[in-house]
């Protein structure tokens, strides 16, 4: 089970600046190691380590994710390492600051993270960080 850092505010604030302004890309800053990134800021640990360095491109991104947990979607990465990593399913209305979270649109879906001040989702896009309602969380995780 993760266990947030005492300052694992101050961390995740850091964490959020240094990534407000970089461009979404795969294997870089994707939304599942913005994710992780988000989570290794408040607890140490790096979620993404089996997937760190593995892929570059969409094709590659879910072809890694087939190999690590079977089926190549970002649900599925998703559950693996939250059961890998012992981090509880909550309900998505119930997701607190700092909690990742799964957005669905169409059949298309990404990670987040809730925005320190609660009421928001971050994920990366284009041209840095998006800003989502909560409301738009379909499944959540609690640091």
């Amino acid at each position: 089970m993760l266990t947030r850092l005492p300052n694992w505010q101050s961390a995740l604030s850091a964490y959020l600046v240094e990534s407000a302004h970089t461009r979404f890309a795969y294997g870089v800053l994707d939304c599942g190691l913005f994710a992780a990134g988000a989570i290794a800021a408040m607890t140490g640990v790096d979620a993404a380590r089996a997937l760190r360095g593995q892929y570059h491109s969409r094709a590659e991104a879910f072809a890694a994710i087939r190999r690590l947990c079977g089926r190549p979607t970002v649900e599925a990465v998703a559950e693996h390492l939250a059961k890998s990593l012992g981090v509880p399913e909550v309900s998505a209305a119930c997701a607190q600051r700092g909690d990742p979270v799964l957005l669905r649109s169409g059949r298309r879906s990404s990670l987040g993270i809730v925005a320190m001040h609660g009421t928001e989702i971050l994920t990366p896009c284009r041209d840095g960080l998006l800003r989502l309602p909560l409301s738009h969380a379909t499944r959540a995780w609690h640091i």
